[in-house]
């Protein structure tokens, strides 16, 4: 692959992680003023068609944390990995590359706790949402914040919790890089047979383990090496403009949007009524499409095009910094809001104003980590990779 075309990749893919970052925060949003809420508040019919399809597709953050994970291992599918020392190289600077976040957003969390304070337990239950009130219920320790931080738990920031998910599987692919790299190299004159029947290998423990996870969330390990499986299928299409491909990617969001449940499940159920129970939404039928999202995508010039639009391009690289942000945001800054405003203004009205001023703060806010603590973490983390490769090296 060039540079130019690495270069271009890498725009569009971004700008796709950001609009995930996005719908993961408006998801969660809704999550606390509404989706969550066991007793729905008092909230005007015209704005509960925001949770209504299509639009219901922003508000389960499913479709867009699936596409998180295998973008992840698209991209670290990527990797040259030929020696052991690439390997271990890997492995601990991507290890450093998640923990330093972790501790500079675990750090921000900590300070907010014992100074602002998160009301989630009081917020919790004015909006009768249990949900909201397992996060910040405890007072945590500085040895906890350390802990959570090497960990990768989402013990001080709630969504971090399928970071870990994240790191695993980039380094089970580096793994997988490097043994085929070998296979490769000592095969010889039968690579090609070699390679083939271990990538078929590769594939079938994959399948087998999904099926058996040592717990549910584990499946976003899964999810990760899908994107070897992406990489992969690209390998064997054709480039160019090829319009099939905008189906691919668009007929995925018709129907993770209502299409789904809507349209196709009542067809089969009215025409086919032993399959029906195939067609109802679930987590299998979203990883479907992720995956043909993003495979739609990776093979539609038009709708890279459409992703590397200037505005996007500018605000796509702080996707992880809202990823980061994006939670004590909700339950520190909108959850104190609600709580001045409650019972004095209708609760429409206190919605419409928790929803600009979240998004105006998340944006302002990403803006300012991104320059400050993003910058000096970002520093951090190359200093420290400098000193561990001319450690290596020596």
């Amino acid at each position: 692959m060039s540079e130019k075309s690495a270069s271009k990749r890498l725009y569009y893919l971004d700008s796709l992680k950001y609009i995930f970052c996005l719908i993961i925060f408006w998801t969660h949003f809704t999550g606390a003023f509404w989706t969550m809420c066991e007793i729905k508040p008092d909230l005007r019919p015209e704005l509960q068609a925001l949770f209504l399809p299509p639009l219901s597709i922003l508000v389960d953050s499913n479709l867009a944390l699936y596409g998180f994970c295998m973008l992840a291992g698209y991209l670290a599918a990527h990797k040259k990995i030929s020696s052991l020392k690439d390997l271990l190289v890997q492995f601990i600077t991507r290890y450093i590359r998640f923990v330093i976040p972790f501790f500079f957003i675990n750090l921000i969390s900590f300070v907010i706790y014992y100074t602002i304070g998160f009301p989630t337990v009081i917020s919790s239950q004015l909006l009768n949402n249990s949900w909201i009130g397992t996060f910040y219920n405890h007072a945590p320790t500085l040895s906890g914040l350390i802990t959570a931080s090497l960990t990768m738990s989402g013990e001080l920031n709630g969504p971090l919790w399928m970071m870990k998910y994240i790191f695993f599987g980039t380094c089970f692919i580096f793994l997988y890089n490097f043994v085929r790299e070998l296979i490769e190299k000592k095969a010889s004159s039968g690579s090609a047979a070699a390679v083939i029947i271990y990538d078929i290998i590769c594939l079938l423990c994959m399948i087998y383990s999904f099926f058996h996870l040592p717990e549910p969330n584990f499946f976003h390990f899964h999810l990760v090496l899908m994107g070897v499986v992406l990489m992969r299928i690209n390998e064997h299409i054709q480039k160019g403009n090829n319009f099939m491909f905008l189906p691919v990617a668009i007929v995925p969001v018709f129907l993770d949007a209502g299409g789904l449940t809507n349209i196709l499940f009542p067809y089969i159920h009215a025409h086919f009524p032993e399959m029906s129970k195939y067609f109802i939404w679930n987590m299998y039928w979203v990883i479907g499409f992720s995956f043909f999202l993003i495979l739609g995508i990776i093979h539609s010039p038009a709708l890279q095009k459409a992703l590397e639009i200037k505005p996007l391009r500018t605000l796509a690289p702080s996707n992880f910094s809202i990823y980061l942000i994006h939670f004590p945001l909700i339950t520190c800054f909108s959850l104190h809001l609600y709580i001045l405003m409650v019972n004095r203004i209708s609760y429409s009205k206190e919605f419409i104003i928790l929803a600009i001023t979240t998004f105006t703060a998340l944006f302002v806010i990403a803006w300012i980590y991104e320059n400050t603590v993003g910058k000096f973490q970002n520093r951090m983390i190359k200093k420290i990779n400098d000193t561990i490769m001319k450690t290596i090296c020596l």
